[in-house]
């Protein structure tokens, strides 16, 4: 029998936050206590924003095997500790989204991830890609996909995170209101800006999906 899909949880700090690497620096001493592993953050100042219009956000990824601990941790420790740290009224995006299985997708080879493509090599500092956003035209996306996911596997990189169905996202703070939620991991942040900056995604891959949706793209540094 495999093994349940992770769980990940994903904290998203809006500007207005004051004082994000004490925030999030509490946030991830706290989710490790509670048994959470904690892949990467960083403040706004640290998180590169690829994509066109994508708003500057702090933000801490984390994971845990068990789905239905995340919860209880969100609710009971983490919430309480970001209320007690922002300013009065704001609320955070907390974000738990259904992780790909550990062995990857066996049966899906053309799609990145560690069914098929070498884990990244612990040796280096890896880095993780955040991409939300909803899409007009599925068959544009397609066409997209067909592009860019060889070119990912080229670099090393796999997904980690694909969800794309009806319950993958669930919104413990803040708000979701987009269709897609995914997190790519790279061997290095070189290797993902040498993907998104090639002239084969920025004249080839980019123009596919125009007019086909709207997305955000974060990228960080793993901790």
């Amino acid at each position: 029998m495999s093994e349940p899909n992770p769980g990940y949880l994903l904290v998203e700090l809006g500007l207005e936050h004051a004082d994000q690497v004490g925030i999030l620096e509490s946030c991830a001493s706290l989710l490790r206590k509670g048994g959470a592993n904690v892949h990467a953050w960083a403040p706004a100042g640290r998180v590169s924003c690829l994509e066109p219009g994508t708003t500057a956000a702090g933000m801490l990824i984390a994971s845990m095997s068990d789905q239905s601990a995340i919860n209880e941790l969100v609710s009971e420790q983490l919430l309480p500790e970001l209320a007690a740290k922002m300013p009065a009224g704001v609320a955070p995006k907390v974000l738990k989204i259904s992780g790909l299985p550990l062995q990857g997708l066996p049966d899906l080879p053309d799609v990145p991830t560690v069914a098929s493509v070498p884990r990244a090599p612990t040796g280096l500092r890896n880095a993780l890609m955040v991409i939300q956003g909803s899409t007009t035209d599925p068959a544009q996306m397609d066409q997209y996909r067909d592009v860019i996911l060889p070119m990912i596997k080229e670099r090393g990189g796999y997904y980690e995170v694909f969800a794309l169905a009806d319950g993958e996202v669930t919104a413990l703070s803040g708000v979701w209101a987009d269709q897609i939620f995914a997190i790519s991991r790279w061997p290095a942040r070189t290797s993902a800006e040498d993907f998104w900056y090639s002239d084969r995604y920025q004249r080839v891959a980019i123009p596919l999906r125009l007019g086909a949706g709207h997305f955000s793209v974060h990228l960080l540094d793993e901790v």
